[in-house]
């Protein structure tokens, strides 16, 4: 039993200081990475799924994440619609206004905002961004950028 722990206390001493450079390589691989995640859909299991890998890249990778609302997913800022509830009983806005704490962005499309949401600037929730073309162009075509769609 002595021996089996002298071998494993000397094998972890030379693999330990193997790991050091993956664990700083990795780190340095993620730096000027960004994730822009379209989210186009207000149907309540896309948009869980959307959000809860946009926190997840975000805080597990430390890769800064901008999630943009368009089309039909503008709905999921309306706090006047009747919200979905996941089985942990938040709301997709919830999980929104949850990313957003943590530090990601949101962004909005304005004329989906005002033509498919009939939202009004004033209706946004605190911290969400109106995508003004430069505002878009920068995050969504920034190097090093990687694109999905929900």
């Amino acid at each position: 039993m002595k021996r089996q722990v002298g071998v494993s206390v000397v094998l972890l001493a030379l693999v330990l200081p193997l790991a050091e450079p993956a664990l700083a390589q990795e780190e340095k691989e993620s730096v000027g990475r960004s994730l822009f995640l379209n989210l186009t859909s207000d149907e309540v299991n896309r948009a869980r799924m959307a959000i809860t890998l946009a926190r997840r890249v975000m805080t597990e990778k430390k890769i800064p994440v901008t999630i943009w609302l368009n089309v039909e997913g503008v709905r999921l800022l309306d706090r006047r619609l009747l919200q979905p509830r996941y089985g942990d009983g938040r709301s997709a806005l919830e999980e929104l206004e949850a990313f957003m704490s943590e530090g990601g962005a949101v962004m909005v499309c304005p004329m989906c905002m005002k033509n498919v949401g009939g939202l009004a600037r004033e209706d946004l929730p605190q911290g969400v961004i109106l995508s003004e073309m430069e505002v878009f162009w920068e995050r969504a075509f920034a190097e090093e950028v990687t694109v999905l769609s929900y």
